[in-house]
């Protein structure tokens, strides 16, 4: 597990990547091992996570008749489709590679990605947290949910894109392949959990 002074040399690292700075590599452990360890991000993220799920559970509640009551398997199923939602992108990516020819990038992609995926985790956990303590803040938190999603998909372009060597198309392609397949399998396990309020 990766300490916190190492996570932010890796946030260094991506930040100087997403400015076009290849220099961000040296902060980076792109080895097989590297690799691998890139994958304690998803335990980095937890705590952001799980003030996510506090605040979709909040909202099912409250769309739910009154006396509904959620137990521990609601939080586990949650749990599934953040895992779901996180590892098929990086599954598709490796299918993909190498006949759409840029296995040389994958590993790299792997890393930086799953490290960019915690700041962006507590980033995104703002306007639940805000949810959470400010009854009625819906509008409010949307808005900022909105905002930070836009920010979210820049930032991703612009990381693989110097992480692909200013590959325009292929950033593209991956930043697309990150998020639909995100989004697509997070929406189909929610209402095949029976998560959506009906």
């Amino acid at each position: 597990m990766p300490l916190l002074e190492e996570v932010l040399a890796y946030i260094k690292g991506l930040w100087l990547l997403i400015r076009g700075d290849r220099e961000g590599f040296r902060w980076l452990d792109i080895s097989e091992s590297g690799l691998w360890r890139s994958f304690a991000a998803i335990l980095w993220s937890l705590p952001a996570i799980a003030v996510t799920w506090a605040s979709w559970r909040l909202y099912y509640l409250s769309a739910m008749p009154a006396g509904t009551t959620i137990g521990f398997g609601f939080i586990l199923k949650l749990l599934v489709i953040d895992l779901a939602s996180w590892l098929l992108p990086i599954i598709l990516i490796v299918i993909l590679s190498r006949p759409l020819g840029f296995a040389f990038f994958v590993v790299p992609v792997i890393v930086t990605t799953n490290w960019l995926s915690v700041p962006l985790s507590y980033a995104m956990a703002l306007p639940a947290a805000i949810r959470l303590v400010i009854p009625g803040s819906e509008g409010l938190t949307s808005l900022i949910w909105l905002l930070l999603l836009v920010a979210s998909v820049g930032l991703l372009f612009r990381l693989l894109r110097t992480v692909t060597g200013d590959q325009t198309l292929l950033a593209a392609a991956l930043t697309a392949l990150f998020l639909l397949p995100s989004v697509m399998i997070g929406e189909f396990l929610q209402r095949f959990f029976g998560l959506v309020p009906g």
